[in-house]
């Protein structure tokens, strides 16, 4: 059975004489997500040297001949494909992609003691690459960061995504601000949970109504980042009602003006994510439910107990 002719994404490397293949995929029909998937691995491919190119067709066979059949025109007929190409992407009986959603994507809030931030993720199937963008600092303090989320999610028993993982991390901050790198791991719990909500492993709906704060171990535990009252203050001022941060800050955190949860580890914090015990009107939270909807290790600024009324 022949395909429908559709625009395939073909990505590689121009070499003497030949052409390594490194992936070929249908393009999203929706304009928009094209559009970002576009721009998404043109980014990666420029940072290994590669490109990316465009062709319709109706399978990724054909839309690869193509491409050569242009290259040959242009750099001779001798122009082939690499030996060492992506042979099985260029597999004429591989099916499509589903055309209808080629990619998760995820976003949250988070924040640093001098900025609000904007953390958004996607999952592209490709070549796999592991990329943050938009960090004050992009040299180390990147590297750390992805060495921190990767190991926290692969050491918490999770399944870290395959194909092309990009995270951006875009400032509220407006020129002139002064944003530094202090208290930058603490964007760290909300790239790991975006990560994994783009990858499909929890519902992207979770992630509404609460900020994420943290540094997240090696092991998958929380750490407290360097300035997490100004954060959370900054947050609460801002307009954000719930904070999620390491459980051992939450006594500290009573007054800061947000509502506080704190947790241990970042199955802990999926946990709370999955059963929505961080949206103010979810019945069970208000109810004080120590059930699996809510975590019984989990600790809230609400949870304090009150003092006793005098006889």
């Amino acid at each position: 059975m022949r395909h429908q002719n559709r625009e395939f994404i073909i990505v590689g490397q121009l070499d003497t004489g030949s052409y390594r293949l490194w992936d070929v995929a249908p393009a999203p029909t929706d304009p928009a997500k094209r559009a970002t998937v576009l721009e998404e691995i043109t980014v990666d491919a420029m940072d290994a040297f590669g490109s990316v190119h465009t062709e319709y067709a109706t399978t990724a066979r054909e839309a690869v001949d193509q491409l050569l059949a242009h290259l040959r025109a242009r750099y001779g007929d001798d122009f082939a494909l690499a030996a060492d190409s992506n042979l099985d992407a260029y597999n004429e009986d591989a099916p499509p992609a589903d055309p209808t959603e080629p990619y998760g994507k995820a976003t949250t809030t988070a924040a640093t003691r001098d900025s609000l931030y904007e953390i958004t993720a996607s999952v592209v199937p490709g070549t796999p690459h592991f990329n943050v963008d938009g960090l004050p600092v992009r040299s180390m303090g990147a590297t750390w960061t992805r060495d921190r989320v990767r190991a926290g999610i692969s050491n918490s028993g999770l399944d870290w995504p395959t194909g092309n993982v990009l995270v951006k991390a875009a400032s509220h901050a407006r020129e002139g601000d002064g944003v530094t790198s202090i208290g930058t791991s603490g964007l760290d719990l909300a790239i790991a949970v975006t990560v994994l909500a783009a990858a499909g492993q929890v519902p992207a709906e979770c992630l509404e109504g609460a900020a994420l704060v943290a540094e997240l171990g090696l092991d998958g535990r929380l750490r407290t980042p360097y300035g997490l009252p100004s954060t959370v203050r900054r947050l609460a001022e801002d307009g954000t009602t719930t904070v999620i941060v390491p459980d051992s800050e939450v006594t500290d955190l009573r007054h800061t003006g947000a509502r506080v949860i704190g947790a241990s580890s970042l199955n802990e914090v999926l946990a709370l994510l999955a059963g929505h015990w961080h949206h103010q009107n979810c019945a069970p939270c208000d109810q004080g439910s120590t059930t699996p909807h809510r975590p019984s290790t989990a600790r809230a600024s609400r949870d304090e107990p009150l003092a006793d009324n005098p006889a």
